[in-house]
């Protein structure tokens, strides 16, 4: 059983992953009217910046300063800065893959 463990813990990456993509995407295609494939979103190598580019714009976000409350903000030097949340189905998503978060861990 202990062989599918390393499997189970890189989907459950990868759904989260998929989960602030997609709410990343929807939030800049709703915030400069394009369609949500035309944002594209990326994390570096290590996993600790995400970049958008969307409407020929660049934000970024270090994601070592991330709160538990789901919010993103990204900044970019000829922007206002862009505050991504999770929808209440998006964060309900994620409690489920980590069911210790909800048992206070």
């Amino acid at each position: 059983m202990t062989c599918f463990l390393p499997l189970q813990l890189k989907t459950a990456s990868v759904n989260r992953t998929d989960i602030y993509r997609q709410a990343i995407k929807r939030t800049f295609a709703d915030l400069y009217s394009v369609a949500r494939h035309e944002v594209d979103v990326s994390w570096n190598k290590d996993g600790d910046n995400i970049t958008v580019r969307c409407a020929d714009k660049t934000f970024t976000h270090e994601t070592i300063h991330d709160d538990d409350d789901g919010a993103l903000e990204f900044v970019s030097t000829h922007e206002d800065p862009v505050t991504v949340r999770l929808t209440n189905d998006e964060r309900l998503r994620l409690e489920q893959m980590d069911p210790d978060r909800l048992n206070g861990f």
